[in-house]
């Protein structure tokens, strides 16, 4: 596969906002992408990138100006983007790398703690929780303490404590610690596993808990 001269100067000077689209993309739970959807993002991101060393640039060069020097540091993005003579300017990249790893952290830590929804919950904007289902919704909840698993194929039930869980209901796994295992139609104790890993069809599973879901937090 060969690539033109274009393409090469696009994915280097966009190579910040495609490190950072890796790396939220590792960061944080989502649903399958088209290729097409992370090419945008990497578009977005390093165009803010950039956008936050103009920034920064400005800053700089007006605190120059304000000492009576003549400021020499410009952004030469815009001109490496149109006019394909202009050199790449290799240290802005660099540094804008520097700043797209910062916002993907930020990004990340947004997305994953859901702070653009709780926002909007609190403005009254949308009711939406923000998860990709109920499973993560519920088992994110910081009130989860322990569990109570009715496994009805094999007249079994789990009580124990949520160590880990799978990111979606897709994949329905579940990982407790402390178990005691009972006969789910008679209630009669069979067993104490220090921990126990369940997955099977959700459809033969009943999740209980006895502690209720504190929501005031959110109100």
């Amino acid at each position: 596969m060969q690539f033109s001269e274009l393409t090469i100067r696009l994915l280097l000077i966009f190579f910040p906002g495609i490190l950072a689209a890796l790396i939220i993309d590792s960061l944080t739970v989502h649903r399958g992408r088209e290729f097409k959807v992370f090419i945008l993002n990497s578009f977005i991101v390093g165009l803010a990138s950039y956008f936050v060393l103009y920034i920064l640039i400005g800053i700089n060069n007006l605190i120059v100006k304000l000492n009576g020097y003549e400021p020499t540091w410009k952004v030469s993005f815009f001109n490496s983007l149109i006019d394909k003579t202009s050199t790449i300017n290799i240290k802005e990249v660099i540094v804008a790398i520097f700043i797209a790893i910062v916002l993907a952290f930020i990004i990340s830590t947004a997305i994953n703690y859901k702070i653009l929804h709780r926002l909007a919950k609190k403005l009254k904007i949308t009711k939406k929780f923000g998860q990709l289902d109920v499973w993560s919704y519920v088992f994110d909840s910081p009130d989860i303490e322990w569990i109570i698993v009715r496994d009805i194929d094999n007249d079994l039930l789990y009580q124990g404590w949520v160590e880990a869980f799978s990111d979606t209901y897709d994949k329905n796994e579940l990982f407790l610690r402390e178990v005691f295992v009972y006969r789910n139609s008679t209630s009669e104790e069979l067993y104490f596993m220090e921990g126990v890993y369940i997955t099977k069809d959700s459809n033969n599973l009943i999740l209980e808990f006895p502690k209720l879901l504190n929501h005031e937090e959110e109100k």
